[in-house]
């Protein structure tokens, strides 16, 4: 589980800095539903690192909640959910800050089993205002 971890880490530092970033206003509809349907919460994109393909669009679009798995925890921070369509796979990775209690999420695609992850976006985590109430 270490190893996942360490592994996870690494390339997404490493994606984050050498990919080609767009603004978070370019973060597409799907993937903000996404992120909110299966955390729960309130998304606040900061970054965008690819486009999606029309079939991404749909898939995202079109896979229920409940076709995503059930969370997984690796480690103490990190929570990860898996959405497989074929031979294309996501992962939302879930890091809350051991610091400030604040949580990241970012959303990696899969184009195939033996792909290495490619950042989609990333961005905060935030309660939804009916939970802020309670």
């Amino acid at each position: 589980m270490k190893g996942l971890f360490t592994m996870v880490l690494s390339l997404l530092m490493g994606a984050s800095v050498s990919a080609q970033t767009k603004p978070a206003s370019s973060t597409s509809t799907p993937v903000v539903s996404v992120i909110e349907d299966v955390t729960g919460k309130h998304f606040q994109p900061d970054t965008a690192y690819a486009t999606l393909s029309n079939e991404d669009n749909d898939v995202l679009a079109k896979a229920p909640v409940a076709n995503w798995g059930l969370p997984q925890e690796s480690g103490k921070y990190i929570t990860y959910y898996n959405l497989i369509v074929g031979t294309r796979s996501y992962q939302l990775l879930v890091a809350k800050s051991p610091k400030d209690g604040q949580s990241t999420a970012t959303l990696l695609r899969f184009t195939n089993p033996k792909s290495k992850p490619e950042p989609i976006a990333r961005g905060l985590l935030t309660p939804k205002e009916n939970e802020k109430l309670k």
